[in-house]
Formats: structure tokens, C-alpha cells, sequence
């Protein structure tokens, strides 16, 4: 672990996100430390983006220091990234320094990001550009058997994708509230989820 004091490139990062190269070393090993499936470096780098904890960029070289210093090692077929000893000391040992937010922030992004990963590989989607924006295809499947397939036009690229993951959280709300409406039974729509409450 070396250079950890220069402050970090913090361009897209929430105020509450790190600033720190050391800090964001840690919170990689944390990561890696916690996860139950596999994780790339793309896995990783959006983990950081998904809540804004760090810079693309130096989340990108904390993985790529860790790496060499022999914290973290790639794999070159699969492009796993997997912890070792060192690594896994580093994680037992500063977790703490980090915010308890940003833990929880991680690893609910880790959790979410590992969510839609098992989803998709059930349920598809698809982006197509079009003459004035996207068409966003939406397809629910129950084993081999597609069961529902949406197609939603948006104006922007931002907004397939935006549409594209809140499929792949939760797609069976989606399936059971146009079932609901489709086939006249109230009964088997999903439960408004209660706004949370601002402090």
C-alpha cells in the first residue's frame, strides 16, 4: 500500500464518497472480502459509480495498485477479481476507518449489482436505437417459456438504460401489476411500497 495520502480525483463522487486513494483501496478489499459470487473489474468499478462512492478512474487504479502489490489478483480468462491473504488482512484490519454509510452503501450496490446479474440470466432485455430515441424490450421467462414481453419507447440512451435496470431489480412487480390491469384482478397486483419518511 503506497501513495495512500495523495488525495483522490473526485469528479462524479456524492460529498460523502471517498477522496482518499487508501480509503478506496479498503473499501475493495471490503468488497471483495463480503462477495458470495465472483466480481470483474467492470463489476467493481460499478459498484463505486452506482452509489457515487469514488471516481471511475480511481477506483479503477486502486484495483489495478492492489493488484501489483499483490493484494488482489485477475483472473485472465474469466477476469475475476480475487482477494488474498494480504488482501484479506488489509480488509479485517481498516474496515473500520471507512464510514459505516459507505459500507453499507457498497455493499448494497455489491448486492444489487449480484441481484440483477441472477436475473438476467432468467429474464432478457434489450436496447434499439430508433429514428427519435430507444426501444426498450422488457421479457419475463418462466424456465424456457417466455411468459411477458414489453417494448417501451424513451427519448434518450440514459433513460433505456435507467428503464433496463429497474426491470432487472425487481421484474416481477412489473409482471404481476400488468397482469393486474390486463386481466381485471386487482387482487394479485404488487403492494404500493410506503414513501420513506424524510427526518
Amino acid at each position: 500500500m503506497h501513495d495512500d495520502n495523495i488525495d483522490a480525483f473526485t469528479g462524479g463522487v456524492r460529498p460523502d464518497g471517498l477522496k482518499n486513494k487508501s480509503d478506496i483501496k479498503v473499501l475493495v478489499c471490503f468488497l471483495l472480502s463480503h462477495s458470495t459470487q465472483p466480481l470483474s473489474r467492470r463489476d467493481m468499478t460499478d459498484i463505486f459509480l452506482d452509489r457515487g462512492l469514488a471516481n471511475y478512474f480511481e477506483a479503477s487504479d486502486a484495483i489495478s495498485s492492489l493488484i501489483r502489490h499483490g493484494n488482489v489478483t485477475e483472473n485472465a480468462e474469466s477476469g475475476a477479481i480475487e482477494i488474498t491473504v494480504s488482501g484479506r488482512q488489509i480488509a479485517d484490519t481498516l474496515y473500520d476507518a471507512l464510514p459505516l454509510t459507505i459500507r453499507e452503501k457498497s455493499l448494497e450496490a455489491m448486492s444489487k449489482l449480484i441481484n440483477r446479474r441472477h436475473v438476467s440470466k432468467q429474464n432478457k432485455t434489450r436496447i434499439e436505437a430508433c429514428d427519435k430515441g430507444y426501444y426498450v424490450t422488457c421479457t419475463v421467462n418462466d424456465g424456457d417459456m417466455e411468459t411477458m414481453s414489453v417494448r417501451i419507447y424513451v427519448p434518450s440512451y440514459n433513460y433505456a438504460t435507467v428503464v433496463r435496470d429497474r426491470f432487472l431489480d425487481d421484474p416481477e412487480t412489473l409482471y404481476r401489476a400488468v397482469m393486474a390491469q390486463m386481466t381485471d384482478t386487482p387482487e394479485i397486483a404488487p403492494v404500493p411500497k410506503k414513501p420513506k419518511r424524510k427526518l
